[in-house]
């Protein structure tokens, strides 16, 4: 029994040890898996952040690349119109018809288009030409001329297209042959005049006409360069 003891005390011992040196290396572990945890959890949002970075990078540029297709495909567009536009401008500059009524022969054919369908809504220019040059032309009397106003008066100020409406009316006397001499000018004239309302009174010799007229002008179209933000 006496000899029993200290192999007991030796065995204990060596158990105390060997516990001792598991917790320490257990800890050890512990320690270990906590660094490698913490290095995979960095590595893992790195990888995340840098793939959403990546991923912001390749859309934005997807965008640039699809706006760049589309301005490369409007100024196709654009070139191939502009080259029809002036085939049509050189047609219309030697037309002969255009050339034909002139009323300066001076003047290029496409000022014949423009005295046509002016570009402006001219109700001041109307009123001087129709007073100046249509009317005294056949010897009536001009008691009355009306237009409507500006349209800077009226603060009308709208995206136009198409041709657009000039509404007119004057009231003129003279003899029959006179006022028929002012219809068969109104006909002849290179601006469209389309008569709505004629009313006429008095006898061949004294007659009294007002008429109602519509006519027209083109809003002219207008070219603008922009930039445009991609974010």
């Amino acid at each position: 029994m006496a000899e029993q003891a200290p192999q007991r005390q030796a065995e204990l011992k060596v158990t105390r040890l060997t516990g001792l040196k598991k917790r320490q290396q257990i800890e050890v572990a512990g320690r270990t898996m906590f660094v490698w945890v913490a290095i995979a959890a960095v590595a893992l949002s790195f990888c995340l952040a840098t793939g959403q970075y990546l991923f912001s990078k390749w859309d934005f540029n997807n965008k640039i690349i699809n706006k760049k297709n589309t301005v490369a495909q409007t100024l196709d567009i654009n070139i191939t119109s502009a080259s029809k536009l002036k085939e049509e401008v050189d047609n219309l500059t030697a037309n002969q018809d255009l050339a034909s009524v002139k009323t300066n022969p001076d003047d290029p054919n496409t000022k014949s288009i423009l005295d046509a369908l002016p570009t402006t809504f001219d109700p001041a220019a109307l009123a001087t030409s129709l007073q100046q040059v249509i009317l005294s032309r056949s010897g009536v009397s001009v008691e009355s001329i009306t237009v409507p106003p500006d349209v800077d008066t009226l603060g009308a100020v709208t995206a136009l297209t198409g041709p657009q409406e000039i509404k007119f009316s004057f009231t003129v006397t003279g003899s029959y042959d006179k006022v028929k001499t002012l219809m068969v000018d109104l006909g002849r004239t290179i601006r469209p005049m389309k008569l709505t309302s004629l009313a006429m009174n008095g006898d061949d010799t004294n007659l009294r006409a007002a008429f109602e007229i519509v006519t027209y002008y083109q809003p002219p179209k207008t070219v603008t360069l922009g930039e445009e933000l991609i974010k």
